[in-house]
């Protein structure tokens, strides 16, 4: 357990720690998704990252879409409309006291646990994708951290089109 205590910039550098430690495996992961065949009715991807205010492990999910959306949970095929959870085993981030996630009553914010995890996993995610070779991925792709947690900006991870 990571205790509560660390200041803001002790609380990056350990989360970041925690997200290198699986960076390779992320990458292997990554690029089996780029192996797979995408279906000729999806236009764009994107990614979302979803953070826990209990402290839980993060998820990251993709999402393919088209012009005709659809939704079948027996497909395994990569068609407008599926969403794909990308299953990074980044378990080890829910190690963090719960505190650094969640805010306190009466306005006060409290430790910003949520912001700093935001843009500490997306980028480190933009450049892990990057380092499986995502740049050549044939959809244009954006990434974004749930809730717009840290800056809420999108990151675009690839901009090629079929």
């Amino acid at each position: 357990m990571v205790p509560f205590g660390l200041t803001e910039s002790q609380f990056v550098s350990r989360y970041r720690r925690e997200l290198d430690r699986v960076s390779v495996s992320v990458i292997e992961t990554l690029r089996s998704l780029f192996k797979r065949v995408i279906n000729d009715d999806v236009h764009t991807a994107h990614i979302e990252v979803f953070l826990d205010e209990y402290g839980s492990a993060p998820s990251i999910w993709i999402y393919y879409r088209g012009e005709n959306n659809k939704v079948d949970h027996n497909d395994e095929s990569l068609f407008a409309g599926r969403s794909l959870d990308l299953q990074l085993h980044l378990s080890a981030l829910a190690n963090f006291d719960e505190r650094y996630f969640f805010s306190l009553e009466d306005g006060d914010l409290g430790f910003p646990g949520l912001a700093l995890a935001g843009d500490c996993i997306k980028s480190w995610f933009a450049e892990i994708w990057w380092k499986a070779g995502g740049w050549v991925y044939p959809l244009p792709t954006t990434l974004a951290v749930h809730d717009d947690w840290g800056d809420g900006n999108l990151i675009n991870l690839a901009e090629a089109g079929h």
